[in-house]
């Protein structure tokens, strides 16, 4: 990992700089429920959060195909 590096800023869901990122997964599945995205460690200023939903919602079984992601 090289630190100099910026994150590219492209059209779409268009995630901040960050340092750190954080996952939650729906029940004992494989299907990520948020990505956190934070500036300042694992305790530092949240910056971004995408959600997804899946065709089957909850999902249930892993690798359920995603139908939105959304950031906030």
């Amino acid at each position: 990992m090289n630190p100099n590096v910026k994150v590219r800023n492209v059209a779409g869901l268009n995630i901040p700089e960050h340092d750190f990122i954080a996952f939650t997964y729906y029940g004992a599945t494989n299907n990520a429920q948020t990505v956190v995205y934070r500036e300042g460690g694992a305790s530092g200023t949240v910056v971004a959060t995408v959600t997804f939903t899946y065709t089957t919602q909850p999902p249930t079984a892993d690798n359920t195909p995603v139908a939105t992601a959304t950031r906030s």
